[in-house]
C-alpha cells in the first residue's frame, strides 16, 4: 500500500490519518520492481543484456562469473583485443577481486584510479542508451516481472544503431569538453 501524498492539497480532512481514512489519494511507485540489466555498447550495437531476477544482487562475485566473463566474450567477438572495458563505480565493480581479475584478462582496462569519479556524461550508456532503451519500450505492456523483461528487451532491439554510433562518437568531445572546463558538466 501506499502512503498519503502530503503535497496533493485537494484532500479535505483534518488530518492525514483521516485522509487515509476516507480513501484519500495514495502515492505508489509505477514500477515496485527492480531490474538489474548488464549491457554493453559497441560501435556495431548493443550487446546480449544479462537481466537478473528481481530478487538477484550483483556481488563481486557473480559480476566476475557472469558479467566480466559475458563482457569479455563479447568484446572479442565484436573487436578482437581491440576494445576499451570500461566501469563505474558500483561497489562490485571496485572489488580488489574484480579489479584483479580484469588487469589480469582484459587487454585494456581502465582501473578505478583512471575512471571518471560518478561521471555520467562519460559513459554512453548513461548519457544515451538507457533512455533510447526506455523511449522504445511500450510500458503500458508491464504487469510483472516476465513482461518488464520482454520490454526491455525489445526497448534494446529498437535502438536506432546510427543514433548509437553517434553517440559513441560523441564520447571523445566529451571528454575534451571535460577537460577543457576543468571537469564542468556537459549540457
Amino acid at each position: 500500500e501506499g502512503v498519503f501524498n502530503r503535497q496533493n492539497e485537494r484532500i479535505y480532512a483534518a488530518s492525514r490519518l483521516e485522509a487515509d481514512e476516507q480513501r484519500g489519494i495514495y502515492q505508489q511507485p509505477k514500477y515496485p520492481k527492480r531490474l538489474i540489466v548488464w549491457l554493453g555498447t559497441s560501435k556495431n550495437g548493443l550487446r546480449s543484456p544479462i537481466i537478473f531476477k528481481p530478487d538477484e544482487t550483483i556481488s563481486h562475485k557473480n559480476y566476475i562469473e557472469v558479467i566480466l566473463q559475458h563482457a569479455q566474450a563479447e568484446g572479442e567477438q565484436l573487436l578482437g583485443d581491440n576494445f576499451i572495458f570500461q566501469q563505474d563505480h558500483a561497489t562490485p565493480h571496485t572489488h580488489r577481486e574484480s579489479l584483479a581479475w580484469c588487469e589480469e584478462n582484459l587487454t585494456f582496462f581502465l582501473d578505478n584510479h583512471r575512471w571518471p569519479p560518478n561521471s555520467l556524461d562519460l559513459n554512453v550508456l548513461h548519457y544515451y542508451v538507457w533512455d533510447a532503451i526506455t523511449n522504445n519500450m511500450q510500458c503500458d505492456k508491464v504487469k510483472d516481472y516476465d513482461s518488464l523483461n520482454d520490454e526491455t528487451s525489445r526497448g534494446i532491439r529498437h535502438v536506432p544503431k546510427s543514433d548509437l554510433l553517434r553517440s559513441i562518437e560523441n564520447w571523445l568531445h566529451r571528454i575534451l569538453f571535460i577537460l577543457k572546463t576543468k571537469g564542468a558538466f556537459v549540457k
